[in-house]
């Protein structure tokens, strides 16, 4: 099916409601917390390089486009300054250490977003202000993250089951993994860094053992592609999707950045 064609049966879908006894085999539990938000969002945007390997030309010329385009300060999180943002009392997991370069970035996305709040984009390239996308957070105190729309249901996280039936039929209300904008410490950022927590915890003896390499294919490394991502965001989408924003701005342009 095309992307049109997903466009116009999403517009036909029921509306979803969300029913923890749906998913018994899932991590999520309960209703959706109540939480009313006030106050600014920190005008920041994270970006992250999780090695020590230096960046493409490709990439660096992404990161530029990207600090010209939005309008915020943007922070490059790097292993020489993570340090810096670390919250006390709040240390990284024991197994960031061994976690390839990709899931190390996906751990930080979620750490960062709880703790501090703020925006995250992976390094691609974007075209336009990401303040407008700030000031509809800030003034809408229901509403706890902003981003892109999902591109459709081939996006979503094969959680399967039930489950990941409806990830695929509303994808329309999920929220791409590479860009947004959070209030920090609401329930979804909670539950996101809980849940991550748990997965992290399960893998750790393995991940000793078999430490990643960039992208996490080398021989015994324990951890799929999404599972620490994906697997975990998209259904707090859908458990918390009446708190959601969306803006096109936080969209990257489809620009060669590797």
């Amino acid at each position: 099916m095309g992307i049109l064609k997903e466009i116009v049966k999403a517009a036909t879908t029921p509306k979803y409601r969300y029913d923890a006894e749906r998913y018994p085999d899932s991590f999520l539990r309960g209703n959706p917390e109540e939480f009313q938000a006030e106050g600014k969002v920190p005008r920041v945007l994270f970006v992250c390089w999780t090695g020590n390997n230096p960046m493409s030309a490709d990439r660096q010329a992404a990161l530029e486009t990207l600090k010209k385009a939005v309008g915020v300060e943007v922070v490059l999180i790097t292993p020489d300054n993570l340090h810096l943002y670390i919250v006390d009392g709040y240390p990284l997991h024991e197994g960031y250490p061994y976690l390839s370069l990709v899931h190390k970035s996906d751990y930080l996305r979620c750490y960062l977003m709880h703790h501090h709040g703020g925006g995250y984009s992976d390094i691609k390239h974007f075209g336009k202000s990401w303040i407008p996308a700030f000031e509809q957070l800030e003034k809408s105190n229901d509403k706890w993250i902003t981003g892109y729309r999902e591109i459709g249901k081939r996006g979503v996280a094969k959680t399967g089951g039930a489950l990941e039936r409806d990830l695929k039929k509303h994808w329309h209300i999920l929220i791409g993994n590479g860009s947004y904008i959070c209030r920090p410490q609401t329930p979804f950022t909670r539950e996101w860094y809980d849940e991550l927590h748990s997965r992290m915890d399960y893998f750790l003896p393995e991940l000793k053992k078999n430490p990643g390499d960039a992208l996490g294919t080398n021989a015994g490394y324990p951890i799929k592609w999404e599972y620490i991502l994906g697997y975990i965001f998209h259904p707090l989408c859908l458990k918390y999707h009446n708190r959601i924003l969306f803006s096109r701005r936080l969209k990257f342009l489809p620009v060669k950045y590797r």
